[in-house]
């Protein structure tokens, strides 16, 4: 009985690979999620590249192809969306920038300490937590000259008047304080992970060396984080570009157009002017823009394999 038990198994084997070799079996079971994954990802996208060159519209009048007009309209010759974009790169890099140098601070301060990891790291990300529209209407209210706590406060010391949502810069300063109380945590996590798995060979062989602590971490430990650094800031910015609830929370853009970013720009051009085919290019656009950033701090971040 062992014997047959054997053979049968042995026969089992030998069909299962041969099958294998004729027929891609992996390929065929993963075929259905691939369908539609793939549909998933393609039907929008086509849609809204169909819709960037259409008259489309919420009013309920057919689409009309147009060409390439709305994109000569609604992005080639409208200052409004350069605006935008300038609004939103300056958004980017402050919300970005200040997020990295406070996330990994706060990582080299509870790297290799498990006491201190554990007592301050619940604290740390319950922003984390908080839906983006809340964090906009919670710093609207914290900033608001009647009833915010934050001019209270600063109004012991002389700052008091400091027009937080009324005034142009002050406005996107707002903005950029909220992003990086919410999303500090995020590059934290991603640094304190990345020196949590760096070997520990070349840090003791520099500090034999005589090395300092600062100079071990310029000549060592930076270098070997940088993919980590990199990958950080490539996903913040991606998601720092996308911002709108907290415009839409604190700001709705104003004053005037000073906090309009390229989302906001989009969703008031398509859902308040109910111009579809616009709204659409100008997201088409922005798309495409970020794709080719996407590529280029890649092959310049040491994140791909030919770096």
């Amino acid at each position: 009985m062992g014997a047959a038990t054997r053979r049968a198994r042995h026969h089992i084997r030998r069909v299962t690979r041969s099958l294998e070799r004729r027929v891609p079996v992996p390929y065929l079971l993963i075929a259905p999620a691939l369908v539609l994954l793939g549909a998933a990802v393609a039907v929008p996208i086509l849609t809204v590249g169909w819709l960037s060159l259409t008259d489309a519209s919420l009013a309920g009048s057919i689409p009309q192809f147009v060409g390439l007009e709305n994109y000569a309209s609604a992005v080639v010759f409208n200052d409004r969306f350069y605006n935008a974009l300038f609004v939103t790169t300056v958004f980017v890099v402050g919300a970005v920038l200040s997020q990295f140098l406070l996330g990994f601070g706060f990582a080299l301060l509870l790297w290799g300490r498990e006491r201190r990891r554990k007592l301050f790291m619940p604290v740390l990300l319950a922003p984390m937590f908080i839906t983006w529209i809340a964090i906009g209407l919670i710093f609207r209210f914290l900033l608001s000259p009647e009833i915010g706590v934050v001019p209270y406060l600063l109004g012991f010391v002389g700052l008091g008047g400091i027009p937080w949502l009324s005034d142009p810069t002050w406005a996107m300063v707002s903005l950029v304080i909220s992003d990086t109380w919410e999303w500090t945590p995020f590059i934290m996590v991603l640094t304190l992970a990345g020196l949590e798995s760096l070997p520990k060979a070349p840090h003791e062989a520099a500090r034999t060396d005589g090395a300092s602590d600062l100079e071990v971490f310029w000549d060592v430990t930076l270098p070997l984080m940088k993919p980590v650094i990199a990958t950080a800031l490539l996903i913040r910015s991606i998601e720092a570009s996308k911002v709108f609830p907290k415009i839409l929370g604190m700001t709705n853009g104003g004053p005037g157009i000073a906090t309009e970013s390229v989302s906001f720009l989009i969703y008031k051009t398509g859902f308040t002017n109910f111009n579809l085919g616009p709204a659409a290019a100008q997201a088409v656009t922005v798309t495409l823009m970020i794709i080719g950033l996407v590529y280029v701090s890649v092959r310049m971040g040491g994140m791909s394999d030919g770096s």
